[in-house]
C-alpha cells in the first residue's frame, strides 16, 4: 500500500509541493522546529514535512486546517474556470480544452494532497481532546473530524480515487 500511496504522491507532485509549502508556513509561525524538508521521498511521508510536534492545540490544529483549506481553495478556483468555460461559455477550442485539462490536473493534484499526515492528525487530537480546554474541543470538533478521517482516507489513496472519479465524470461532460 505503500508504493501506491508514494505513486500517488508522485503523480500529484504540484500539489504535494504545495501543501509542504503550507505546512513549513505553519510550521515557522508556530516556531516548530522542522526535521526534514524534503519533498518527494520514497517513504510514508512522502509529501509531508517532518516536524516536530506542536505543543498546543491551536498549532496542532493549524498544521493540519491550514494546508487543507488552502489546497482546498485553490483546487476549487483552479476547477472553476473550466467547468465555466465548457458549461457556460460553451468553449470548444482545442488550445482552450488543454489549458482546462491541464487546469484540472492541477486542481486533482491539490485536493489529492489536502489532508495531513496521520501523525499530525494524531497530534491534533492528542493536543485538543487530552490538553485542550472545553471551548477548544467545541470549536475544533468539526474540522479535525473531517482532517482526521482525511487522513486515513489519504494513507489508503481513498481521496487519489475520489478525485479520479470526479475528474472523469467532469471530463465525460465535456
Amino acid at each position: 500500500m505503500t508504493k501506491l500511496y508514494i505513486l500517488t504522491r508522485f503523480l500529484t507532485f504540484p500539489g504535494a509541493f504545495v501543501r509542504c509549502l503550507w505546512e513549513q508556513i505553519v510550521c515557522r509561525v508556530h516556531g516548530v522546529p522542522m526535521e526534514d524538508t524534503r519533498l518527494l521521498r520514497r517513504d510514508e511521508l512522502c509529501a509531508h514535512i517532518e516536524h516536530e510536534l506542536f505543543p498546543k492545540a491551536g498549532g496542532a490544529f493549524a498544521v493540519g486546517f491550514v494546508p487543507a483549506l488552502f489546497n482546498a481553495v485553490l483546487a476549487f478556483l483552479l476547477a472553476l474556470g473550466p467547468v465555466l468555460g465548457v458549461f457556460v461559455f460553451r468553449m470548444n477550442n482545442p488550445i482552450v480544452t488543454a489549458l482546462q485539462l491541464v487546469a484540472y490536473w492541477f486542481a486533482f493534484s491539490l485536493y489529492v494532497n489536502s489532508y495531513p499526515s496521520i501523525e499530525d492528525a494524531l497530534n491534533m487530537k492528542e493536543k485538543i481532546y487530552r490538553e485542550g480546554n472545553a471551548l477548544q474541543k467545541i470549536l475544533f470538533a468539526p474540522g479535525f473530524v473531517c482532517l482526521y478521517i482525511g487522513a486515513y482516507l489519504e494513507r489508503y489513496c481513498v481521496t487519489f480515487l475520489l478525485a479520479l472519479a470526479v475528474m472523469i465524470a467532469m471530463l465525460v461532460r465535456f
